[in-house]
């Protein structure tokens, strides 16, 4: 299940013609991807495949999930993106109001786009 934010970007996203596939990541274990943290753990939303290799993962954020765990979701996967190395991206993605280290979900079009 997918609410309309999560619809609206991977719709966008997953129609650039660079996107060889996408997966909608569960949100729990057993079967799910997540970025180990100290604290806790991160399940992002979707994980793409573009058709150069790179491999994306994406959080989305609508105005409604607005809460103070978004910071550390989203400097622990900047850092993640840091550490990986050049073919895995990582984007925290916002309606509107990006917090720092976010993007707005035309920022991520463009930038998915050239990858």
């Amino acid at each position: 299940a997918m609410n309309e934010f999560e619809r609206k970007v991977i719709s966008q996203i997953a129609s650039l013609d660079n996107i060889a596939f996408w997966h909608r990541n569960p949100s729990r274990k057993p079967s799910a991807f997540s970025i180990n943290g100290f604290k806790s753990d991160h399940y992002p939303d979707f994980i793409l495949i573009t058709k150069s290799g790179t491999v994306i993962l994406l959080e989305t954020k609508g105005e409604h999930l607005s809460n103070p765990e978004n910071q550390s979701k989203c400097h622990l996967g900047n850092k993640w993106q840091e550490l990986a190395g050049d073919k895995f991206k990582y984007f925290m993605v916002f309606e509107r109001n990006p917090i720092d280290g976010a993007w707005t979900v035309d920022a991520v079009k463009r930038m998915v786009g050239m990858l």
